[in-house]
């Protein structure tokens, strides 16, 4: 396999065969840790492969209920696990405006309580952005709507490339170029004074009374 097509007809191969490691690791190349199916419902299904070299495949399939599109029937993600860990959930990940300017998009947990809510908007979010902010362009993708991004909660975090489909034009990048560059930002991340202002931004939310995160 060389691009993330590829990958990709290896994935849609996987859902005919028997969801195992065995064949997993026939289809995949890697050494597989654990095959799993986290969640299903009606018309779609997540199987999630985990391999030793840290890498991840989320894989979607779905019931395409339009007979023309009979090729685009799943979607995965490739992903690469991370020891960044983070009391509140978020996921930060790069997006292009039409005329070629990029910028950060950031997305938090859901929550109720509002007293929590007014904190993670007023005081999280523009000072997790500001974190961020200095080494985004390195979540630039490709093509014109690939990216890169990171989704980290407190029980696990992953650095992650953009879902890929049938119809997807960044099909056509190379499986190692983008295990490449998801290294690279588990490194640039992982510099000290970037897990630093991370961790300290963490701990001042753990100052928070605990009767405010029992709604998360």
């Amino acid at each position: 396999m060389e691009t993330m097509g590829d990958l990709l007809e290896s994935v849609k191969e996987f859902a005919t065969h028997k969801i195992t490691k065995e064949e997993a690791q026939k289809l995949f190349g890697w050494t597989v840790e654990d095959v799993s199916i986290r969640s299903s419902e009606e018309d779609k299904s997540l199987v999630i492969v985990s391999f030793d070299n840290k890498m991840v495949l989320f894989i979607h399939y779905f019931l395409n209920l339009d007979p023309t599109e009979d090729m685009d029937n799943c979607e995965f993600i490739l992903a690469l696990k991370t020891d960044l860990r983070s009391r509140v959930k978020y996921n930060v990940y790069y997006s292009g405006y039409i005329h070629g300017q990029g910028y950060m998009r950031l997305t938090l947990a859901e929550v109720e309580n509002r007293m929590l809510q007014r904190v993670l908007d007023d005081f999280y979010a523009p000072a997790l952005k500001a974190i961020y902010k200095p080494i985004i362009e390195k979540f630039r993708g490709f093509y014109s709507k690939d990216f890169f991004g990171v989704e980290v909660n407190s029980n696990h975090g992953e650095f992650y490339y953009s879902p890929v489909r049938y119809r997807s034009e960044f099909k056509e990048a190379k499986i190692w170029d983008v295990i490449s560059k998801l290294h690279e930002l588990d490194a640039t991340i992982g510099k000290s004074d970037i897990r630093h202002a991370l961790a300290e931004l963490d701990l001042q939310m753990s100052f928070l009374p605990s009767v405010i995160w029992s709604d998360i």
